[in-house]
């Protein structure tokens, strides 16, 4: 990573890295997203459970809002993307030692009306660790429709989320609009206060999100079993195999135990699945002129 970009992490609490995924990459996922979207909706309006598919029912009909637990879908893609020197030097310089992901979804953001995603802050945590919340982008997020807005310098503490709503909607004094370009990785401290307003534009913008943090702070905060950040250390051992031999450090590398084979590995974390920690919203619901809709897409 530039030091300019990391620096811009550690006191704004988020940064752009431009151009992470190839295009082979970008499309591979592009055509798993549209599998994955079409199996959504099909079993949504078959009324059957699929795992982790969120669908949501919009004026268009339903749409789906989210695929949680990506990783048990296609393991070699998801492996060779964590194993991308990109993600792997920001894995080492943001989060360092102990880095594992905990977590790993899509998430669709479909043309307005469609929930819009109100001020929030990431799972609240003691900070003694990092946190990160990595989005890697399938489909451009222009300025002016829809792309993440964040508030520099608020991932320290808990916000008035409701306060602020309420006061300035979207225009809080301060408040950055960061457009993305498919391919691109927006990596964000947890706890910076975002959101974005409704998407204009036709079509779905899909995005990758991935949650990192040390196993250590994982044992320590007791925010899941101990046995659930084995898991993820192992899932991590088969993402250094790929050839992280020339970034990881090799004193890390022994943080990290021998892995079973990837779809051993797979039924275990889902068999054994624990809730991820929720994020902080405001308390009450919010609505004035221009928030969480802008006036002119009331009528959508």
């Amino acid at each position: 990573m530039e030091e300019k970009q990391i620096k811009q992490f550690q006191e704004d609490g988020y940064c752009l890295i431009e151009n992470v995924l190839s295009e082979d990459l970008l499309q591979r996922w592009r055509t798993l997203s549209e599998e994955l979207e079409c199996k959504a909706v099909k079993s949504h309006k078959e009324q059957s459970h699929l795992h982790g598919a969120v669908v949501v029912e919009d004026k268009p009909g339903p749409r789906l809002m989210r695929f949680d637990d990506i990783f048990a879908q296609d393991p070699d893609l998801i492996l060779e993307t964590l194993a991308l020197p990109a993600v792997l030097e920001m894995s080492k310089s943001l989060c360092g030692r102990g880095s594992v992901p905990v977590q790993m979804d899509v998430l669709f953001k479909q043309q307005h009306p469609h929930p819009v995603i109100k001020w929030h802050q990431g799972a609240q945590h003691s900070r003694h660790y990092p946190y990160l919340n990595v989005g890697i982008y399938l489909d451009d997020a222009p300025a002016g429709d829809g792309c993440l807005r964040y508030l520099p310098g608020t991932q320290h503490e808990l916000q008035d989320i409701d306060a602020l709503s309420k006061e300035h909607g979207w225009e809080i004094p301060g408040v950055i609009e960061q457009p993305a370009k498919a391919g691109d990785m927006l990596v964000q401290d947890m706890m910076i206060l975002h959101g974005s307003q409704p998407k204009r534009s036709p079509g779905v913008r899909r995005t990758i999100y991935i949650e990192l943090r040390p196993w250590q702070s994982i044992v320590e905060s007791k925010s899941q079993s101990e046995h659930w950040a084995e898991l993820r250390k192992q899932w991590m051992s088969l993402v250094l195999q790929k050839d992280a031999a020339a970034i990881w450090p090799q004193l890390w590398l022994e943080d990290y135990p021998d892995a079973p084979e990837p779809q051993q590995l797979i039924n275990e974390i889902l068999e054994r699945r624990e809730p991820p920690q929720p994020a902080v919203w405001g308390i009450f619901p919010v609505e004035s002129k221009n928030y969480p809709v802008p006036d002119d897409m009331l009528e959508w």
